[in-house]
């Protein structure tokens, strides 16, 4: 088989995903090294095709993947998807009310069925989008986070939590969206700056002795209040402290408190207390024994705690009802306008209400401890380091996470209440039964579900089997979780503190931190504003490998970058100098020219190039650093190989060489155009092999001194490329040279690279000189180009003489230099340096005709 004149991605890329796993290329196989190399991926969500962002991530990993590989490592690049709970049920609602249905036509079994069959569609989809991307992924290991190996293992976590103390069943604040009827964790909502007011409200001692002023940024809530508290060092309110008041619109009495919590700065100094609705107010609460009385429900709305004339309005109604009687009653002092964080539904944008419910709980200090301690050893190092002292924050500042969710897609939680005794619980794994009987007595099942981010924190360690599987013992801990930002904190964190629990080490050596794939115009990508790219028409468009290098070109880790079409277009046209490079090696290897058994000073040159650089792909790669290792590679094939080594190789050719250049940038290339290395080495091999699993390149031995000369080579013909160009000079032109016995060797080859009649040895003529070579030669032309020279040169001086006069004059403003911005400033002056350079080059060929 010969390569065709063209690589048309579409003809190869599936044939060629089959052929990798017919041969069972993706399972972790040690070829040579006793190291193992693993990347569970972070799962997607099951409920809708993958956009571009997770292009990113799969080209990430699967480089990583295919460089370890390639390393002689058994490398496992395992699968998965994510049943995604609130995400997934919120996505189906919406797929049910384009239907004119809801979640309440359909009782549980009913609804999570359903969402079942449209996850189960859409895993299908995700899988052949994979595919299509290249990942070398061990398709028989895929999990899904509702497999039984994921339940059972947070079963497992579930009932070790609950029997060691650190998972309570208690009336804690939840973060509560009232429309999806469901509660949060603290790290799921979503806080906006809102513009609205202080209110400045009047509550009277009931002694009769006078008022305190109380300001609040939600009146509707007074009617819950249980005290009124101020800070003990207050000098304004240290008479009153231990008093009482009368709490506005209704006929109780609540009493007049110091704690430290209250700022003496904010409003006057003195605030509600409303345990049953505000977080801090719950902890004074706690700190003080107050009552909690609730009077927002789950529906939103004001319940029978608020006075009749309030019940049933929803909250921004009771609001404006509240302030009218304030009003009317002179309690209301005045409103300033205020801007303040408001937590709101990350989905439907629903202000989340603090509301008290019975929920389960995971004590998080001793966790977050022990992974503090983790971070602090260095025992994960994060690209980049900031995300490691990022993350110790957050831990630090870490609170008790709700575990309890109110929706039907997802893992019951094993839990059952005795039916007379709602503090009687027990653990039980019959989650399929809404009843169980327990020595006599029933049991009826907990109805929430795990928050998805409880049984996904287990996934590094429950998609490798149990503790004593051989998976287990060979991949874990894992090696590296390369992910999104926005999740070091809800997953990122909650997979470090549950590894450490659960199996007592580490869940992975290193992390990985990707930034955001933006619009292109630099805005989030979003399906409301119709700028999210479908990665799928782009791959048909160009193909897989340019897609995937396209998408990591410019790229550092947490940096945000716009899609650019371009750079994938470049990297499409990388494929195209690739191919074009082996159809060129193949013709000389298959010609009956065998060419020199020596090897040239380009031979020896190329060699070294692919020393060096070979070595440099790695360091970036065993650093992450994977836009810089695709700029290397793309300039050694491009600028190396076809620039200077292809057509170096015309003159005088080793097939040896040849083939051996072939191979080691088809490795080199591997990991980032999987596809077209792959398709160019199963028509070129000889021996059947696959590229995928062949070994990363060993050092390659080379004349450092023949490589040398060749860089001389390199440097004159570039500047006579570059004056021939400036003299629009195709071909032509005789290089003369005295005394060079570099230019007598290897005049043919010189000739050839830079098209010239000739190389020859002369002394009593002379040319344009060659500022830039060491050797004593010049470039001869005829006398009409000559003149053509000067006429241009002439008038390239001027116009130079004219800049460098006037980045002069810029730079000796002392003003400009102390008050423009240093990089502009910088700019300026290498911008003269570069000027001062091509100046005197120009004078000296000038004065060499």
């Amino acid at each position: 088989m010969k390569l065709p004149k063209n690589y048309e991605p579409g003809e190869y890329e599936e044939n060629i995903y089959d052929l990798w796993e017919k041969e069972q290329a993706f399972t972790p196989t040690s070829r040579g090294s006793e190291e193992s190399f693993c990347i569970v991926m972070p799962p997607p969500n099951a409920n809708a095709n993958l956009h571009i962002g997770y292009e990113l991530t799969a080209a990430l990993e699967d480089i990583t993947a295919r460089y370890q590989r390639m390393q002689g490592k058994a490398t496992l690049l395992l699968p998965g998807a994510d049943h995604a709970g609130f995400e997934t049920q919120s996505v189906y609602e919406k797929h049910l009310a384009k239907k004119g249905k809801s979640r309440f036509d359909f009782d549980r079994e009913e609804l999570y069925q359903q969402i079942w069959d449209f996850v189960a569609l859409n895993r299908g989809n995700f899988e052949k989008q994979v595919r299509a991307m290249g990942v070398s992924a061990d398709w028989s290991r895929y999990t899904f986070t509702l497999d039984d190996k994921i339940v059972n293992r947070a079963y497992a976590t579930f009932k070790k939590m609950w029997d060691e103390g650190l998972i309570y069943r208690g009336e804690r604040l939840v973060n509560y969206c009232t429309f999806h009827g469901t509660g949060f964790a603290d790290i799921e909502v979503q806080h906006e700056e809102v513009k609205g007011n202080i209110w400045s409200i009047r509550y009277p001692l009931t002694d009769g002795s006078g008022e305190v002023v109380v300001a609040t940024t939600r009146p509707e809530t007074l009617l819950g209040d249980v005290a009124v508290a101020v800070h003990p060092d207050d000098s304004r309110y240290t008479d009153i402290i231990g008093k009482t008041v009368k709490l506005p619109l209704t006929n109780r009495e609540i009493p007049i408190l110091a704690d430290d919590f209250v700022d003496k700065e904010f409003g006057t100094g003195a605030v509600k207390i409303t345990p049953a609705h505000d977080p801090n107010d719950f902890e004074v609460g706690e700190r003080h024994d107050l009552p909690k009385i609730t009077v927002i429900g789950h529906d939103g709305k004001l319940n029978h705690n608020a006075p009749e004339k309030y019940q049933g309005l929803a909250v921004q109604d009771a609001r404006k009802a509240v302030i009218a009687s304030l009003r009317e009653q002179g309690l209301l002092v005045d409103v300033k306008e205020h801007v303040h964080n408001v937590g709101h539904c990350y989905k439907c944008g629903t202000v989340i209400e603090p509301l008290l419910m019975k929920q389960w709980f995971v004590d998080m200090k001793p966790l977050a401890k022990r992974a503090i301690e983790a971070l602090e050893a260095n025992k994960i190092v994060f690209y980049p380091s900031t995300k490691k002292e990022q993350l110790v924050r957050y831990l630090e500042g870490l609170r008790d996470w709700n575990i309890s969710r109110q929706i039907a897609w997802g893992i019951p939680i094993p839990a059952f209440v005795n039916a007379e005794n709602d503090e009687d619980w027990v653990f039980d794994t019959r989650v399929d039964q809404e009843s169980i009987e327990i020595d006599g007595k029933t049991y009826h099942r907990d109805p929430d579900v795990f928050d998805t981010w409880f049984s996904s924190s287990s996934w590094p360690y429950a998609t490798l089997g149990d503790t004593d599987s051989e998976d287990f013992k060979k991949f874990y801990p894992t090696s590296l979780m390369e992910t999104g930002g926005e999740i070091l904190y809800p997953w990122v964190s909650r997979m470090i503190m549950l590894g450490l629990y659960v199996t007592g080490e580490v869940p992975f050596r290193e992390v990985y931190i990707h930034g955001y794939v933006m619009a292109e115009d630099g805005s989030k990508m979003s399906k409301s504003l119709g700028n999210v790219v479908d990665p799928l028409p782009v791959i048909k468009k160009y193909g897989s490998d340019a897609l995937r290098m396209g998408i990591i070109s410019g790229r550092s880790a947490a940096v945000n970058r716009g899609y650019d079409e371009r750079r994938v277009e470049e990297a499409r046209n990388f494929c195209n100098k690739l191919w074009n490079v082996a159809r060129f090696i193949e013709g000389q290897l298959d010609s009956e020219n065998e060419g020199t058994s020596e090897k040239t000073i380009a031979d020896e040159w190329i060699l070294g190039r692919l020393s060096l650089e070979s070595k440099a792909i790695s360091e970036h790669l065993e650093n992450y650093r994977f836009s810089e290792g695709y700029e290397t590679l793309y300039h050694l094939v491009w600028d190396d190989v076809a620039d200077w080594y292809v057509e170096a190789s015309k003159v005088s050719l080793n097939q040896e060489v040849l083939s051996q250049v072939l191979q080691t940038i088809l490795k080199l290339a591997h990991p980032f155009a999987p596809f077209v290395t792959e398709t160019i080495w199963q028509t070129v091999s000889k021996d059947n092999s696959l590229l995928i699993t062949s070994l990363w390149p060993a050092p390659i031995s080379y004349d450092s001194k023949k490589a040398a000369e060749f860089e001389q080579i390199k440097g004159i013909v570039t500047e006579v490329r570059r004056i021939k160009t400036q003299l629009k000079m195709a071909r032509g032109g005789e290089l003369i040279f005295t005394n060079s016995p570099l230019l007598q060797e290897y005049g043919a080859l010189v000739a050839t690279l830079a098209r010239l009649s000739g190389v020859t040895e002369k002394e009593d003529e002379r040319g344009i000189a060659l500022s830039q070579s060491s050797e004593n030669c010049s470039l001869v032309i005829d006398q009409k180009v000559t003149d053509d020279f000067k006429k241009q040169g002439t008038e390239r001086v001027k116009s130079l003489e004219q800049q460098i006069e006037g980045l002069n004059k810029r730079l000796s403003n002392k003003s400009y230099v102390e008050k423009a911005p240093k990089e502009l400033v910088d700019e300026s002056k290498n911008q003269l340096e570069e000027l001062q350079t091509e100046l005197k080059t120009l004078h000296d060929q000038l004065a060499s005709l």
